[in-house]
């Protein structure tokens, strides 16, 4: 208890000083050294966020990079789908021309045909009624 009962005196003979006053120079050297560890701290704070903005930034140039190699890349692509598109569209377009031609032009055709193999047949029953009629006219003629 002895022990106890000095030690405890001890630590108060000794606390005994914290209890003394500030003064003005010793404010203005705190607020100095205040200043100073604030003014290190933020030139720190600084370099450190300059150099990780200059990190974000080439990482963004790097993405935006990629992104629009990216974009090009499906422009193109859907360029040349509509590309192909268009052009079995086109191909698609001349069969229709084709076909339409050929459904008006076969009919005709088979139309020419026909009339000139009439003419042909009409041609030959005139000649054979002349012959005829001649042969009428020399039996008439010669009975």
């Amino acid at each position: 208890m002895k022990t106890v009962f000095f030690f405890s005196i001890l630590f108060c003979v000794i606390a005994l000083p914290a209890f003394g006053a500030l003064t003005d120079a010793d404010l203005d050297k705190i607020r100095l050294i205040v200043k100073e560890e604030v003014k290190a701290e933020s030139t720190a704070v600084r370099q450190e966020l300059k150099g990780e903005i200059a990190a974000v930034k080439k990482e963004l140039k790097d993405d935006i990079g990629s992104v629009r190699q990216e974009l090009k890349e499906a422009i193109h692509k859907s360029e040349q789908s509509v590309k192909e598109q268009i052009t079995l569209l086109t191909y698609f377009v001349y069969a229709l021309i084709a076909l339409i031609v050929a459904a008006i032009a076969i009919p005709q055709i088979i139309r020419l045909w026909r009339s000139e193999r009439e003419r042909s047949l009409t041609r030959k029953v005139e000649i054979l009624t002349q012959e005829v009629e001649t042969l009428k006219q020399q039996q008439i003629v010669k009975p």
